[in-house]
């Protein structure tokens, strides 16, 4: 019984990709011809932005510990 269901999830999942891709052919040909036209940041680029994100999320994660700590600390002189 799994088997029969698997097959017919698998055969579900096919039909509907050939479906969309049936149906939505003329957008999908003008998305891949738009993507010939934009300008890709070079290898080099791409790394040192994906360096600078990463350094400011570990920065800004910091920080947010640290006011969360000072804002706890406050926080329990004046209530407890």
């Amino acid at each position: 019984m799994l088997k029969i269901i698997n097959y017919v999830l698998l055969g579900s999942i096919v039909v509907g990709v050939g479906l969309f891709v049936f149906f939505k052919w003329n957008f999908i040909k003008e998305s891949w011809e738009e993507l010939k036209k934009v300008s890709w940041p070079s290898r080099e680029l791409a790394w040192n932005s994906a360096i600078v994100t990463i350094v400011f999320i570990v920065v800004f994660s910091l920080f947010l510990a640290l006011v969360d700590y000072a804002l706890n600390f406050l926080f329990v002189k004046l209530v407890g």
